[in-house]
């Protein structure tokens, strides 16, 4: 037996809950890789830390940062539906 579908105005209010925890998560990270940079005792390993572990991460984290903000213009334009569908 299938289960209904829910209404979409709840699917969009569960998807736009879910990428505002997403951008939450996204600046706690953020946040913690680089007060772990700053921690560092030398300036060199500060450096090291900055272009081995802080860029990698901050640039993955920011992409999924807009990955989320242009899904929730998606979810919630008026044609989005229609297009996410068709995907």
């Amino acid at each position: 037996m299938l289960t209904p579908l829910p209404p979409p105005a709840m699917l969009q209010l569960f998807v736009s809950l879910t990428m505002v925890l997403l951008c939450a998560g996204g600046v706690g990270v953020l946040a913690l890789v680089l007060a772990w940079q700053e921690r560092a005792a030398a300036p060199d390993l500060r450096r090291r830390r900055l272009l081995r572990l802080v860029l990698p991460v901050a640039s993955a984290v920011l992409a999924l940062m807009l990955g989320a903000v242009f899904l929730l213009l998606m979810v919630w334009s008026p044609q989005g539906a229609a297009l996410l569908a068709s995907r």
